[in-house]
C-alpha cells in the first residue's frame, strides 16, 4: 500500500488525517492531561488536530496511508517562516477555557525548550487508529521520511508522549536521549535518530 501526501491531495483528504489522529491519541498520556474530561476528549482532539492539520506551516507535510490506518505530521528540516500562535492560542482558550489553556502551555513550553537547534527532520504527531494498533501500519508514514534522512544525511527527532511507543521508535534507530518534565503533566521521552549510511 502507498502513503498518500495529503499536504498535495484534496483538501477532503485532510479529515481522514484528523479522524485517524483523534482516534489514536484519545488514551495517549499528554493529551489526557491536556484534555482531561473524557466526556469531551474526542471532540477536543478533532478541534485540535484539525486546526494543526490546516494550520500547518508550508514545510510540515501530513502523511496518511491510503487505507486511513495510519497518520503523520512531520516538519522538514528547513523551517518556513510561519505566524500562528495568537489563533492557536485562541482555539485552546475556546476548548479548554482561558484560564486552563494558559497554565497548560505554559507548562508544556518545556517542549519546544528541550527541541534541538541543528538540522533535522522531526515527527511532530504520528497515530494509528486503535483497532490496527500493533499490525505494522504505523511504519509505513514512518518510511519514506526516515529513507530521506538516510539519503540526505539528516537526523530525525520526535518526542514520544506514550512509554509503549519507545521500542517501536528504536526498532527505527531512534535512542532515548533524556527526559522531558512537563509541570503536572506527563513525561515525554525526547528521541534521537542519526541517518544510517549504505
Amino acid at each position: 500500500m502507498s502513503e498518500r501526501l495529503v499536504a498535495e491531495a484534496r483538501a477532503d483528504d485532510f479529515a481522514g488525517a484528523v479522524e485517524v489522529l483523534t482516534a489514536a491519541f484519545f488514551d495517549d498520556p499528554l493529551m489526557q492531561w491536556l484534555f482531561d474530561d473524557d466526556s469531551r476528549r474526542i471532540e477536543q482532539l478533532r478541534v485540535w488536530w484539525s486546526w494543526l492539520v490546516r494550520n500547518r506551516a508550508p514545510h510540515v507535510a501530513v502523511l496518511t496511508t491510503d487505507d486511513d490506518r495510519s497518520a503523520a505530521i512531520w516538519h522538514g528540516p528547513d523551517p518556513i517562516e510561519h505566524t500562528s500562535a495568537e489563533d492557536f492560542v485562541a482555539m485552546l482558550a475556546d476548548l479548554l477555557g482561558a484560564d486552563v489553556a494558559r497554565r497548560k502551555l505554559e507548562a508544556m513550553r518545556v517542549i519546544p525548550e528541550a527541541h534541538p537547534t541543528g538540522r533535522h527532520w522531526y515527527l511532530a504527531a504520528i497515530g494509528t487508529r486503535p483497532e490496527h494498533q500493533g499490525k505494522g501500519s504505523a511504519q509505513r508514514v514512518m518510511a519514506e521520511p526516515l529513507a530521506r534522512c538516510d539519503a540526505e544525511g539528516v537526523p530525525a527527532y520526535l518526542e514520544s508522549s506514550n512509554p509503549r511507543n519507545v521500542t517501536f521508535y528504536e526498532r527505527l534507530g531512534f535512542v532515548a536521549i533524556g527526559e522531558i518534565h512537563v509541570p503536572t503533566g506527563p513525561t515525554l521521552v525526547p528521541m534521537w535518530r542519526e541517518p544510517r549510511r549504505g
